[in-house]
């Protein structure tokens, strides 16, 4: 087992109920953790690997501190490394075949190119649907849940288009805000405001107007 889990007891405790609990031969640490950026009440994100059962996830409360895992089936690993890119940087903890090595370097030559295209038509739906959720938001009256609800759905929806638009991997909200308040403050600020407690609507119009603007077009 790898000097990594050794120096922390809740981990070593995590690992040996992914191998005894769910028959796992594989296990990544990754997040935060993983990176070193962790506070005291931060998850321990895990991914195991297996050679017999379905795809399942432990996420539980032991002891005060949370564990959540996913559990994966070796071919589901094999066979679709883009839908892993979470566990880049990851650490090794168990890896007697040599897949989750693999993974990760999978997961970071898939990191290293652009993604995939998204279709023309796909992108101008999604532009079109920021618009009518803008409108249903504006027209919305004090006690109008389903238009509040609305409001708070597009604040999440419009940060995984931001980089859509971009042709950027989107990879969570943590990453995407630290990499924004580097590479662009305007929209940073915009995604600050409209996330503080009360904001309006106009501070989430701004929000979709620095999302949809690139490079002076929109």
């Amino acid at each position: 087992m790898s000097a990594f889990v050794h120096e922390d007891p809740f981990l070593e405790r995590f690992v040996r109920i992914l191998e005894e609990e769910h028959g796992c031969h594989t296990v990544i640490l990754y997040g935060s953790r993983a990176r070193g950026t962790h506070t005291p009440t931060s998850d321990y994100d895990l991914l195991g690997i297996r050679t017999d059962g379905e795809d399942t996830r432990d996420a539980r409360r032991i002891a005060g501190v949370f564990l959540d895992a996913f559990v994966r089936h070796e071919t589901t690993v094999v066979t679709q490394p883009e839908a892993f890119l979470h566990v880049r940087g990851g650490v090794l903890l168990r890896d007697p075949r040599g897949i989750g090595a693999r993974l990760l370097e999978e997961v970071t030559a898939i990191l290293d190119k652009p993604p995939a295209d998204v279709p023309r038509a796909e992108i101008e739906a999604r532009r079109t649907w920021c618009i009518k959720m803008l409108e249903r938001i504006r027209n919305a009256g004090p006690e109008d849940i389903e238009a509040h609800y609305r409001l708070h759905w597009l604040l999440v929806d419009v940060l995984e288009f931001y980089f859509v638009l971009r042709r950027r991997h989107y990879l969570g909200s943590k990453e995407s805000f630290a990499w924004m308040s580097v590479h662009d403050a305007r929209a940073y600020q915009a995604f600050a405001e409209a996330l503080r407690p009360g904001a309006g609507v106009p501070a989430v119009e701004q929000v979709v107007a620095e999302v949809l603007t690139i490079n002076g077009a929109t």
